[in-house]
């Protein structure tokens, strides 16, 4: 677009800029700023095409009750995971304090013992088994839950 000026010809890459005064230019510029930032924000929530549902992993967490008085290796992925992927503190669940949506398992250091329990059909049931200085592995997936709730019970020296 050619505009006729005072100057004579100049060729305009902006239309403001054919205006002929900064203002209009700073105006086209930060509009032309704030549609591009909206299409970004817009384009970044949309999910990619092959990406799977976060129920992949089931929705669990796993509470250190607060009587354990310390804390507890907690396990986000099983799978190649090392002892522990991080501590939980007595008193805390894994979705709340560490922002997790799966949790699947623990890990006792040597010389402590802990019961792990599982909320099912309204009430609590331990797993049958005391875990010491190793790992386990919790439910992820408990029917007719919407959420494998799981507990560490009785923390003690063994």
């Amino acid at each position: 677009m050619a505009v006729r000026g005072r100057i004579g010809l100049r060729m305009c890459t902006f239309p403001a800029a054919c205006i002929g005064d900064r203002k209009g230019t700073m105006r086209y510029l930060k509009s032309l700023a704030a549609l591009a930032l909206a299409a970004f924000a817009v384009m970044s929530l949309a999910a990619p095409a092959n990406a799977q549902p976060a129920r992949d992993l089931g929705f669990s967490y796993i509470y250190n009750k607060p009587e354990n008085a310390i804390g507890i290796g907690v396990i986000y992925k099983w799978e190649g995971s090392p002892n522990y992927h991080a501590i939980l503190p007595a008193g805390k669940r894994t979705d709340s304090y560490l922002g997790w949506q799966v949790a699947q398992g623990f890990y006792i250091g040597p010389g402590y013992c802990a019961d792990p329990y599982y909320y099912a059909n309204g009430r609590w049931h331990w797993y049958g088994v005391t875990v010491s200085n190793g790992k386990f592995r919790l439910a992820t997936d408990i029917p007719g839950e919407s959420w494998a709730r799981n507990e560490v019970r009785d923390l003690r020296r063994c």
